[in-house]
């Protein structure tokens, strides 16, 4: 499998959009949550990778646990657009 889709996601995720958890960032003892995309701050983090240069930080406000949590752009799916 191709890892850089994951980074993909930088260039389609909008303030707005309902977002949930990758798997593999998801405890066992749990699903994963769903959420809204509360904020962007585009290029925050810096990559050394062949996949892309930066990443952006997403700001995510999970129902399931009532508070925003920061997290690179390449852990989150998208499930809805918020348009």
């Amino acid at each position: 499998m191709d890892d850089s889709s994951d980074f993909d996601i930088t260039h389609i995720i909008e303030v707005g959009d309902i977002v949930t958890e990758r798997n593999y960032i998801v405890s066992p003892d749990r699903t994963p949550w769903v959420g809204i995309v509360v904020y962007i701050e585009k290029d925050h983090y810096t990559l050394h990778s062949y996949l892309a240069e930066t990443e952006d930080l997403i700001g995510v406000h999970w129902f399931q646990a009532a508070y925003v949590e920061n997290l690179p752009a390449s852990v989150i799916e998208l499930l809805q657009k918020a348009d």
